[in-house]
C-alpha cells in the first residue's frame, strides 16, 4: 500500500467529522475491515513478514474505570482467532500515521512496540471516524467525551466477511425482524409470496443482482430507479400490471444490463424503456402486450430481445436500427394491417424540430441548467426514421413489413419460412414511405 508518512503535528489529517458521522457504529469506536500485520523486525533475522489481510475489528478505547486521558488508550485488535484482542498503547507509541489513501479506506499505524505496522482497509466513512477518533486521543481533547471501546472481546459476528450473496427460498427464511446485511451484491428472494418491494432492499447500495421470480408484487416503486449500482433485476412469474415511467431512469437508466419481466400481467411498457443505455437483454415473454414502444430501437447495446407469448399487433419499425443476437416474438398475432396510419407532414418543420434534431445528431445534451425542462423532455422524445434521419412531431406514420433477419442473427417468429412482421414506422418523408412501406 502506497502511503505518505505524517510527523505528529500533521499526524491524521483524515479531516473533519461530525459527531453524527462517530456514532455511525453505535457509540463504540470500533470498526469491522481487513487488516494485514507487518511486522518490521522480522526482515532482519531473513524471515518473511508479508501476511495476507485477515478480517478483523479494530477498536479505540480504554478499559472500564481508568483515567480518562490518553495515557489510558489502547487500540484494540480482534480476530476470529483471537477474540479477545491484541492491545496496542497509543500515548507516547505511534511513530506515524500513512493516510495517503485514506479516501478510499486504506491507512496503516505504524507503533514502536511491538514494530508492527497496521495496514488497514476499510469503509472510507468509517475509516475517518476512526481515524478522527485517534486524533482527539492523541491530542489528549475530551477524552471522556469520545465513543471509545470498552475494549471487551468481540462477537463472531464483528470478524466474519461481510456477506455479499444471499439466497432466500422460503417464507421462514424471510428476515422480520432484523436488517439485509448492507454489504450485499446479489439478493434472491424467491417463492416466499412476497407483495412488494421494501425500502430496505432498494437502500442496498452495493446490490448488483436482485432476483424476486414467482411471487405476488404487483408494482414496482419509482425509488427503485435510484439503486446506485444495479445491474441485474430479476421480476419473472409475479404479477405486474404497469410500470412507471420514471422507473426507467434515474441511475438504474445507466446500470441496468438484463430485465427479466416475463410472466407478468403487462399491457404496456413505458416509453421511457429507451433510456436503459446499457441494457444487454430484456425478456417480456407472457404477457399482454399488444405494442411495443417506439424507444426500443435506442437500446443499441441490446442482444437479446424475448417476446414471445403476448398480444402484440405489431412491432415497432425502430429495432430496424438494432443488431441482436437473439430475438423470439412467438406466438403473437402480428394482425395490424399495412399502410399509411397518420401523415403528420403539412410543411416545413418549425424551428423547435430543427434545432432538436441537430443536437441529437451532434449528440448534444443539454440540461434543465441550460434551457427550460420541457425543451429536455421535448428533445429526448426524438424518433428516428428507417433512412436515419431524426424527426419529431413532422413525420408519416406507417404500417409496413419489416424483414427481421435485417435485425437478428437467430430469429423466432412463427412458421421456418416466416421472417417478417408488421411494424409500425415513422418516416420523415413521402420520399421514405414510397420506398419503405414496398419492402
Amino acid at each position: 500500500m502506497s502511503k505518505t508518512c505524517l510527523d505528529k503535528a500533521t499526524i491524521l489529517s483524515a479531516g473533519h467529522l461530525s459527531p453524527g458521522i462517530l456514532k455511525v457504529i453505535h457509540n463504540k469506536m470500533r470498526i469491522n475491515c481487513d487488516v494485514q500485520i507487518s511486522n518490521r523486525k522480522l526482515p532482519s533475522l531473513n524471515l518473511s513478514n508479508k501476511r495476507n489481510g485477515t478480517r478483523s475489528s479494530l477498536g479505540i478505547g480504554r478499559l472500564p474505570g481508568s483515567k480518562a486521558d490518553v495515557t489510558s488508550l489502547f487500540i484494540q485488535l480482534c480476530t476470529a482467532q483471537n477474540k479477545l484482542g491484541s492491545k496496542y498503547k497509543v500515548s507516547g507509541n505511534i511513530e506515524a500515521v500513512f493516510t495517503k489513501f485514506v479516501a478510499e479506506g486504506k491507512f496503516t499505524i505504524r507503533f514502536r512496540e511491538p514494530a508492527h505496522d497496521l495496514c488497514v482497509k476499510a469503509d472510507p466513512v468509517l475509516a475517518k471516524s476512526f481515524l478522527q477518533t485517534l486524533k482527539l486521543g492523541i491530542q489528549n481533547k475530551d477524552i471522556d467525551k469520545l465513543h471509545l471501546s470498552n475494549l471487551a472481546p468481540v462477537k463472531q459476528s464483528q470478524v466474519e466477511k461481510p456477506k455479499t450473496k444471499l439466497v432466500i427460498g422460503s417464507r421462514r427464511e424471510y428476515p422480520i425482524t432484523t436488517t439485509f446485511p448492507y454489504s450485499l451484491e446479489s439478493l434472491k428472494i424467491n417463492d416466499v409470496q412476497l407483495n412488494r418491494i421494501e425500502n430496505r432492499i432498494l437502500k442496498l447500495k452495493r446490490l448488483h443482482s436482485l432476483n424476486l421470480n414467482n411471487n405476488l408484487i404487483k408494482e414496482l416503486p419509482s425509488a427503485m430507479s435510484e439503486m446506485h449500482c444495479l445491474t441485474e433485476l430479476h421480476l419473472s412469474l409475479n404479477n405486474i400490471t404497469h410500470i412507471s415511467h420514471q422507473l426507467f431512469e434515474g441511475r438504474l437508466s445507466h446500470t441496468l444490463q438484463l430485465l427479466d419481466l416475463s410472466n407478468n400481467k403487462m399491457e404496456y411498457l413505458p416509453h421511457t424503456l429507451g433510456k436503459l443505455h446499457n441494457l444487454i437483454s430484456l425478456k417480456i415473454g407472457e404477457n399482454f402486450l399488444q405494442k411495443l414502444p417506439v424507444s426500443l430501437g435506442k437500446l443499441t447495446r441490446l442482444k437479446y430481445l424475448m417476446a414471445s407469448n403476448n398480444k402484440l399487433v405489431e412491432l415497432p419499425a425502430s429495432i430496424r436500427h438494432l443488431k441482436v443476437d437473439t430475438l423470439d416474438v412467438f406466438g403473437n398475432p402480428f394482425s395490424s394491417r399495412l399502410g399509411l396510419v397518420r401523415n403528420n407532414i403539412v410543411g416545413v418543420p418549425c424551428l423547435k424540430e430543427i434545432a432538436s434534431a441537430y443536437c441529437v445528431k451532434r449528440r448534444l445534451q443539454p440540461t434543465a441548467a441550460d434551457i427550460p425542462a420541457t425543451l429536455v423532455e421535448y428533445l429526448q422524445a426524438w424518433m428516428k426514421c428507417l433512412c436515419g434521419r431524426i424527426c419529431y412531431e413532422s413525420h408519416i406514420l406507417a404500417c409496413i413489413s419489416l424483414n427481421l433477419k435485417l435485425v437478428a442473427s437467430a430469429l423466432t417468429i412463427g412458421n421456418a419460412f416466416q421472417t417478417s412482421a408488421p411494424a409500425l414506422a415513422t418516416l420523415c418523408s413521402q420520399k421514405c414511405f414510397d420506398k419503405f412501406a414496398k419492402l
